[in-house]
């Protein structure tokens, strides 16, 4: 990984624990001294988000066969077009060895992971390319091939049943910090000021 990368990420974990452990302080000792007013900022928190506004429009359904049938012989050639220019950059274009040097060089990997990644791209890549030829050549000159794989890949998937356990309440959680609520603030507690000791500490190492 590039090191401006590992530096960012690292800070960025730093700055995020930072913050987790000053709130986890302000919370614990919230629980701690002042549970009633923690059980106020709850209920003025705890505000229903229903997913079904968001994957509204996700279950829509777009169809572009009409078109893709009106003009399916342009269609093809611009995906026998392309296709064939895939191919041609895969298999007679590409230089492996150069390849292989400039990205391990570039992202600082070993050169014979980067050789099996990039073995890996090309082999999905023409896979993927022989199958657009053979979709290209059936637009162009038999569309009638592809009636039957339209049909079984055109199958509707709605979200809704796959969302639908984020549309049930859950306050379990909730109700067991309530009746324990001086007990958990006090773990809370003991956990940011840990927290904080361990990235003091870390930092002053690390200086």
């Amino acid at each position: 990984m590039h090191p401006i990368i590992q530096t960012w990420l690292f800070q960025s974990a730093v700055i995020f624990l930072v913050i987790g452990s000053v709130a986890g302080l302000f919370v614990g000792a919230l629980l701690i001294f002042r549970p009633q007013h923690f059980q106020v900022i709850s209920v003025l928190l705890n505000r229903w988000i229903s997913t079904r506004t968001f994957d509204k429009n996700l279950e829509r359904s777009f169809s572009l066969d009409p078109w893709l049938y009106r003009y399916q012989r342009f269609t093809g050639m611009l995906i026998l077009l392309g296709s064939l220019f895939v191919l041609f950059y895969f298999t007679v274009q590409l230089d492996r060895a150069a390849t292989i040097e400039g990205l391990a060089k570039h992202f600082h990997y070993y050169p014979s992971i980067v050789g099996g990644l990039l073995d890996a791209l090309v082999l999905s890549s023409l896979l993927g390319t022989l199958c657009a030829v053979f979709v290209a050549l059936s637009l162009i000159f038999r569309p009638s091939l592809l009636r039957g794989f339209e049909e079984s890949a055109n199958q509707w998937l709605s979200l809704r049943k796959a969302l639908k356990p984020l549309e049930i309440p859950r306050d379990n959680m909730e109700r067991y910090v309530q009746r324990h609520t001086r007990q958990i603030g006090i773990f809370l507690l003991l956990g940011s000021l840990y927290t904080l000791v361990l990235l003091a500490y870390g930092m002053a190492r690390i200086n």
